[in-house]
This record gives C-alpha cells, sequence and structure tokens, in this order.
C-alpha cells in the first residue's frame, strides 16, 4: 500500500482538464467530421413489435432525389450477416445487422439508404417499401442461474418470522444527451478502415467490425474522443455501426450515421425492469437468518452482452450485511424490445433494492424502527476480510456501522421522528450498499518519456465523463515524479495498446489507474537506470526533472533528458487484478416529504456517506457521487421506459421519457467521505462511479414507505418509479391504520 504525501498528486483536488474545451463548444464528438464526400446514410426500421414474412423493395428510395444507393439484408458485403455471439454457446436466434424474414422488436433494422444529404437519405428511407406479417409478441423463459450459499431451508424452517414480499423495478433508458453515431472511411489503397463512434470501447468496436467485414483487426482503426454520455449504454457495438462501414467500403466514400433522439430511444439498450419475488427470514430480534427470491427480468428480442448482469443482480443482494444463507435466482426472458444494455450500476440497482426495501419490510412486521434493524445485522470492521460464502465473493474491508451511523447523524433522523409525531408528512429511507468495483480482467498501458520533456500515457480505456484526462494524469506526475502540465494522456484509440475492455463496473480509478502507476513507475526505473549508469551515482542519488537528471546536491553533475531518451523512452505494464473486485461501501440517507393529496414527492435532504478507498482526485469523486444520485434520483421518481400491450414503445424522446432536471436535484447529495485500505490492488484505489446511484432508488422508497408508515398508512412501496400517480393510488388503496407512536 503506498502513502500519499503532502507532495503527491495522488489525492489532490483538480478541476478536470477534459471541462474547458467542452464548455467553449470544442469538443469533438463522432457527428462531427464532415470531409468533402462524406454519404449520409437513413435506416428502414421495422416499425413493428413483432413480424414475419419480412419483404423489402428498394427500387422506389433509388428513385429518389440525392441517392447513392439502397440495401436490404444480404446486400451489404458482409463476411457474416449477425453480430458477433456475446457468448461462445451457440445461440438459437443470432442478431441479424439487416432483419431477414422475421422483425423481433421495433428498432430492428430492414434497409439502408446512402445519400448526399442526411434529409434525402432519411426521405428516401421512408420511400422504401417495407411489407410484414404482424404476429403475436413472443416471451418466452429462458435457463436461468441459481446463486445460493449456506443452508437456505434450513434457515426458513426454523425462522420465528418471515417476510415476503413481490417487488418491481422499472425499465430503464441510457437517456444520453447525445445520441449515437457514427463516422467511417475505408482507405482504399491501405485496405483499412478507420471508424469512430459514440462507444465506451474501442476495442470491441473493433474486433466485431473486422469479423463482420472479414478484415483482419490490423485493417481496423477504432477511435472514438468526447462522447457526450454512455453510461454504459453506448458501450457495445450496435448493427448500424457494420452497417456504416460495410457501405463505406462498398462506396470507397467517407460514410456518416446520426441517429435522432427517437431512433435513439428505439434502439439504443435498456436495462433494470426486474420483477422480484422475495422471502427473508428472522428471528424476533431482527437477526436476518436467510434470504432467498426468484427475480424475474426481459433481455429483449436478442442475447446481447448486457444479459450477462445476472450476478450482479444476485451477489448485491447481499449488501452490506451478515447473510447466513441466500438463494437468489435469476430468469431471465426474452421480449420484443432492444437487448438490454448495462446501464449506470448495471444490475445492482436491482440486487440492492431487493435486500434494502425487504429490511424495512422486516422492520415494519417487527415493530423495530429500520436503522436499528440494519445496525444488528452489519458485517463489522473486524470481520474484514469478510468472506460471504457466495461465489467466492470477499469483502476487502470497511465500517459499514460507521457508515450507517455517520449518515444517520447527519441526516438528522432523531428530528424527523419528532416531526412525524407533530403530525408532517415526512420520512427518513436508509439504504447500505457493498458495491463491486472493477471487472477483474487485465487492463495494459504505456508511457512514453520524450526527449523535450513531454510524457505520453497510452490507455485503452474509453472515457464518457470519468476524467482520464485528469485522473492518470495525476497517478502519472506522482509515480513518474514529472510536472503534470508536461503529460499528455492519449485514450479512444484501438492502436494505441493491443486490448482493453469497456468503460464500466466502476473500474477506471480501480484497474487503468493501477495500470498507469506500474507503467509510470517502470518508466521512472528506466530513466534512473540509465542515468546511474552514465552518472556513475546510485539510483537513490539522483533526482529527475523534465530536463534530465541529476545527482542531488551536486548541480555540475547532471544529463540532459534528450541524451537518456533519444527519441523516446516507453515502458509499457499491464495491470492484473486476477479477478477480484475492490468492494466499495456506503450508506444512503434521505428524508423525503410526500403530498397525500396529490402524490407529489419532495426531497428534503440526502446524505451519502462513503468509503470509495484512496481518491485519486476529490473533486471528481464529489462530481461522479452527485451524477450518480442524479441518476438514481431519475430511478427512483421519474424514468420508466413504457410500452403499449401491443408491444409498441410509448417513451422514446425526452418528450416521453423523464429525466431528472435542475429543480429537481435542488437538495443536493450532502457527501461524507472515508476511506479505508484494501489489500486487492498496490495503490488502495476503488471504484466510484456508480457509488452515487446504487442505493437510491431504495433509500428514497424507503423514505416514502415510512412517511406513509408515519401517517398512519399501511402501505408497501414496492416499485419504482414512484410516480405521482403510483403514490396517490398506493394511498388511496392502502387500509387505514393507527399512527404509530415510534
Amino acid at each position: 500500500m503506498v502513502v500519499s504525501t503532502a507532495d503527491s498528486w495522488i489525492g489532490r483536488p483538480m478541476r478536470r482538464r477534459e471541462d474547458p474545451p467542452l464548455i467553449k463548444g470544442e469538443g469533438r464528438y463522432a457527428a462531427d467530421p464532415n470531409p468533402a464526400g462524406t454519404v449520409h446514410i437513413a435506416i428502414r426500421r421495422a416499425g413493428m413489435p413483432r413480424a414475419d414474412s419480412l419483404t423489402v423493395d428498394v427500387s422506389p428510395a433509388l428513385r429518389m432525389p440525392g441517392v447513392i444507393g439502397a440495401w436490404a439484408a444480404g446486400q451489404i458485403g458482409l463476411a457474416d450477416d449477425h453480430m458477433p455471439d456475446p457468448t461462445p454457446q451457440p445461440l438459437p436466434i443470432r442478431r441479424p445487422v439487416l432483419a431477414k424474414d422475421v422483425v423481433r422488436f421495433e428498432g430492428d433494422a430492414v434497409a439502408v439508404v446512402a445519400a448526399e444529404t442526411e434529409y434525402q437519405a432519411h426521405d428516401a428511407a421512408d420511400a422504401i417499401a417495407v411489407d410484414m406479417t404482424v404476429i403475436e409478441q413472443a416471451t418466452a423463459e429462458l435457463p436461468g442461474r441459481s446463486f445460493r450459499a449456506g443452508d437456505v431451508a434450513g434457515a426458513f424452517e426454523r425462522a420465528e418470522v418471515r417476510v415476503r414480499q413481490r417487488l418491481s423495478m422499472a425499465r430503464v433508458c441510457g437517456a444520453a444527451i447525445e445520441p449515437r453515431a457514427a463516422f467511417v472511411e475505408w482507405i482504399e489503397d491501405e485496405q483499412k478502415l478507420f471508424i469512430r463512434a459514440s462507444v465506451g470501447g474501442v476495442h470491441g468496436l473493433r474486433d466485431t467490425v473486422a469479423q463482420c467485414l472479414g478484415l483482419e483487426r490490423s485493417q481496423v482503426v477504432a477511435l472514438t474522443e468526447d462522447v457526450g454520455g454512455s453510461f454504459g449504454a453506448k458501450n457495445h457495438p450496435y448493427p448500424e455501426y457494420i452497417i456504416a462501414a460495410a457501405i463505406s467500403r462498398l462506396l470507397r466514400r467517407p460514410v456518416k450515421w446520426v441517429a435522432n433522439r427517437t431512433e435513439d430511444g428505439h434502439t439504443t439498450g435498456q436495462a433494470h425492469a426486474a420483477d422480484i419475488d422475495v422471502e427473508i427470514a428472522a428471528d424476533t430480534e431482527g437477526h436476518v437468518l436467510g434470504l432467498r427470491a426468484k427475480l424475474e427480468w426481459p433481455i429483449g428480442a436478442y442475447l446481447g452482452r448486457g444479459a450477462f448482469q445476472d450476478g450482479s443482480m444476485a451477489t448485491h443482494a447481499m449488501s452490506a450485511y451478515r447473510l447466513p444463507s441466500i438463494d437468489v435466482e435469476v430468469v431471465p426472458r426474452s421480449s420484443d424490445t432492444p437487448p438490454v444494455a448495462f446501464i449506470r450500476g448495471g444490475g445492482r440497482p436491482v440486487g440492492n433494492f431487493t435486500i434494502e426495501r425487504m429490511m424495512d419490510r422486516l422492520a415494519r412486521r417487527l415493530g423495530l424502527d429500520p436503522i436499528e434493524v440494519r445496525r444488528r445485522n452489519l458485517i463489522g470492521p473486524s470481520d474484514m476480510p469478510y468472506e460471504t460464502g457466495l461465489n467466492s465473493i470477499v469483502y476487502d474491508g470497511g465500517d459499514y456501522p460507521r457508515l450507517l451511523d455517520l449518515a444517520v447523524e447527519q441526516i438528522g433522523a432523531a428530528n424527523v421522528r419528532e416531526r412525524q409525531r407533530s403530525g408532517e408528512p415526512v420520512g427518513v429511507g436508509v439504504a447500505m450498499c457493498a458495491e463491486s468495483t472493477g471487472i477483474g480482467m487485465a487492463e495494459p498501458s504505456r508511457v512514453a518519456v520524450l526527449g523535450d520533456g513531454t510524457v505520453r500515457v497510452f490507455v485503452g480505456s474509453t472515457p464518457q465523463g470519468q476524467g482520464h484526462q485528469t485522473f492518470i494524469a495525476q497517478v502519472v506526475a506522482d509515480r513518474l515524479g514529472w510536472p503534470i502540465d508536461r503529460i499528455e494522456v492519449r485514450t479512444g484509440d484501438s492502436r494505441d495498446v493491443a486490448f482493453s475492455f469497456v468503460t464500466a463496473g466502476s473500474r477506471s480509478a480501480l484497474e487503468v489507474g493501477n495500470s498507469v502507476a506500474l507503467s509510470a513507475a517502470s518508466a521512472r526505473r528506466m530513466l534512473l537506470e540509465r542515468a546511474s549508469e552514465k552518472l556513475e551515482a546510485a539510483a537513490d542519488d539522483l533526482v529527475i526533472t523534465a530536463d534530465g537528471v541529476g545527482v542531488r546536491g551536486v548541480p555540475d553533475r547532471h544529463v540532459p533528458l534528450r541524451e537518456l531518451v533519444g527519441e523516446g523512452l516507453e515502458a509499457a505494464e499491464t495491470w492484473d487484478s486476477k479477478g477480484r473486485a475492490a468492494w466499495a461501501s456506503s450508506c444512503h440517507a434521505a428524508v423525503v416529504r410526500i403530498d397525500p393529496e396529490t402524490g407529489g414527492i419532495d426531497i428534503e435532504r440526502y446524505v451519502i456517506a462513503h468509503d470509495s478507498g484512496r481518491p485519486i482526485n476529490p473533486l471528481t469523486l464529489d462530481g461522479q457521487l452527485h451524477g450518480g444520485y442524479a441518476h438514481g434520483l431519475g430511478y427512483a421518481l421519474f424514468e420508466e421506459a413504457l410500452y403499449s400491450p401491443d408491444g409498441n414503445f410509448q417513451s422514446p424522446s425526452f418528450l416521453d421519457y423523464t429525466i431528472v432536471s435542475a429543480s429537481e436535484v435542488g437538495a443536493g447529495p450532502e457527501l461524507i467521505h472515508t476511506e479505508t485500505a484494501t489489500p486487492h490492488n498496490p495503490e488502495g484505489f476503488r471504484g466510484a462511479g456508480e457509488a452515487g446511484t446504487i442505493a437510491v432508488p431504495a433509500a428514497i422508497a424507503n423514505g416514502v414507505e415510512d412517511a406513509l408508515f408515519a401517517l398512519g398508512y399501511d402501505a408497501c412501496v414496492d416499485a419504482v418509479p414512484i410516480t405521482p400517480l403510483r403514490l396517490w393510488n398506493l394511498i388511496k388503496n392502502a387500509p387505514a391504520r393507527a399512527k404509530p407512536g415510534h
């Protein structure tokens, strides 16, 4: 474990380097390139949730002004007409790049038009003759997985108290401000394809394009610069990127595709929809003996990478508690909707909502305060590292009771109880969270020291707002011992490192941070070794600057940097966490005020006491938590991807899909920072990208139910988002009861 010093760049609050160009409108997005000769494409969608006997006639489009070409399935020169499978197991239904014979959701692409202008392309796409036979919607239960630890059956047999509840979380959209886009250019002389897209992982994009087009990896360069939000939904390749690449190769011209807002809503991955049947077992003192649950969730029309969130759902149903036994079955089902994506939290909010709602339901059954029930079940600091018994998961550190105490004291829970006794319609809700951060994969990086004193850092991780330019420079400045203003960070280019995974799973600080720390330290050792040989001095006696290396206290013994590095010195290292996550932790506490007449909910105060390990940039950490809270607030109160009974998507744009705005986050989160060590990585980093989001739906639902309970309503807040209509109906249908005395 490396300990920060007063001079350390790690741990220093810094404004993000990324922000000035973005604020000035100088961001560089996938839709920005527009060189002479650029072709615009538009895609004709199925427009039906389920149909067969599909026929497509593109000839009407070919007669439209400005049209260069129009194509249906099998006509764009692909080596593989399907998207690569996300699993090595053969799939019964593969996702087509362009649908043939059958369409399985409204957003399925059935044809594409290329034209000189975007408007011409869209007009021509509308002219394509498409015929199909609408068939009954199809949903099918798919093989599920069970996650078990301990003697669940025995726990429930001997339990004095059992509480069962059905819960649900709504389907949500990624809802990034920037719709998905791609710009592709095939260079015929080089037999090479350059693709820019709004993605969170350039290496996955490179490999997918190469496979579908029958190219070698070396023939595809995948790039991304600025991404206007992703939250996970944009991370993986989509068929439109393959279509654009294929047409660029066919026409030997640059090609651009930009989704409009509604098209983006219809086609970009969604997440989190889950129906939960859960039961908790305990003794009469509120000590939990076991939990069992069945989680059913729709994974969309095709199996994509987002379908593999069952582990996160199940493991995060443990939260921060001692659970002697647990049995969570996660059952996916197909649906006539876009394939699911990982969206901020990646299944974690579902598991957290399951256990944290049940802790409150247990407390109500026993007549205990929900805060006290949590306190009786929390894993203590002396138990760390704590072996959960589930999936070999080990919580690597943290002080969960302290987080609870800090949040409860800050939120003023005792004061809320006084207000309730005086009749105010207020409630306090608490939710714990133990969050896996990192994805357990190897992460490479390179650090190059140039003769002019510039240091270039190359990483494969692709940011969409996580502050890579800043935090990576801080780590490298610290470990190399270099002026931070001489450090350049390069991201979003598949040529820079051999491989990398998507920016997801709160992994950047942990895995990318440790990787660049290793590469920077290696570069420093190389510099010292070369200088030690030239100066005939021990490495411990040398001082490194951006001008060169000298002997401490002997000003005339110095070797210039260019003499040491020539055209450049480069170190490349890989950090491999070998599958071990670093577990961050937090306690969320909310004070909510409800209006029984209108179903309105106001968040009066919100507190997050968190432990995200050793902070790299406290200012960025605060920003992640603030943004994460806003996202979680959307899950709790506003966001819902709605479908009609016949399967048509009803909320594809921001006219219909409600995200939070400035007024809704007026009561921004009050943050309490704590830090405990982790043995799972040498720098002591934990992730924070999702820490502000995961527990928000449960905390707010608990607060709303607490307010209802105080007002005398025997009601269970069993679903999010808690819209005004949903709350109003809950109050209307709740049996009246005597107000508790607390």
